[in-house]
């Protein structure tokens, strides 16, 4: 078996790929949420509010989640500099 620790998380790695994960995340959700099973509220909404609506929470759904992401990831590498990083046991299998 062996041991590897994890010291940092790169922040630009986060800020390149986490959003375009949340912004995928946020449309389907929303399409859930405003077309297919609406709330009370998007149930009383025409097409074109509805897809505002469905606009406006993928963008805020991608920033909020974001910028979670990246807060999350600057404490873990602020914490790992002090006490050290999570230590992974990996073992390697015959093929």
């Amino acid at each position: 078996m062996a041991n590897y620790e994890v010291k940092k998380v790169g922040i630009a790695s986060v800020v390149k790929n986490f959003p375009i994960v949340f912004a995928i995340l946020g449309a389907l959700i929303g399409i859930f949420t405003f077309f297919i099973f609406p709330t009370d509220l998007a149930a009383n909404l025409g097409f074109g509010a509805r897809l505002l609506s469905w606009l406006i929470f993928i963008v805020l759904y991608t920033v909020i989640m974001s910028v979670g992401v990246i807060v999350v990831a600057w404490i873990y590498n602020f914490i790992t500099g002090k006490v050290g990083g999570a230590v992974i046991e990996l073992d390697q299998t015959a093929e």
